[in-house]
């Protein structure tokens, strides 16, 4: 025979309410969160797979691998057992293009935060040395944007006068 619960009927005579217990939930304390790790204090360490890793908080760290010849970026909780820190299941793992889809809407990220009320303090690209072959991609597709009108220019300007020496 299953177990059926029965409802309590309550009864109009206890309405003074001495006896019941109320809970109240409690709001969380505005301003008083805890302070968050920024990358500019931890640097690259490598694990005992041979990656870089970057610790975001106590155990969770953004890892970047390669995973059946695909680069990929890591975010994962972890957790230790018999004094090693073994990868959890919380995370995610994205592969370069949709790393990069990740950043372009970071602007767009921080704003939201930023009307939320949560600031966020924006890294400074410049200062970091350590990979110089990541930023030039990003620096030269940004140059390459600017100089395309005056380079445009330039090319109408040598077809135009091309075209006069021709006739």
């Amino acid at each position: 025979m299953p177990f059926t619960r029965k409802k309590r009927v309550l009864s109009s005579d206890h309405d003074s309410g001495d006896d019941e217990v109320s809970h109240v939930k409690r709001a969380k304390p505005i301003g008083q969160s805890k302070p968050a790790t920024t990358a500019s204090n931890s640097s690259a360490k490598i694990d005992a797979n041979g990656d870089n890793y970057w610790e975001i908080s106590k155990m969770r760290r953004v890892n970047v691998s390669s995973f059946r010849g695909k680069n990929m970026v890591n975010i994962r909780e972890y957790y230790e057992k018999d004094g090693q820190e073994l990868p959890g299941k919380k995370g995610i793992s994205l592969p370069v293009d949709q790393f990069a889809c990740l950043l372009k809407i970071l602007p767009e990220i921080e704003t939201a935060l930023g009307e939320l009320g949560e600031p966020v303090p924006r890294p400074e690209y410049d200062a970091i040395k350590s990979n110089p072959g990541e930023g030039d991609e990003q620096q030269g597709e940004s140059e390459g944007n600017t100089n395309n009108p005056p380079d445009s220019k330039k090319n109408i300007e040598m077809t135009s006068e091309e075209d006069e020496s021709e006739e």
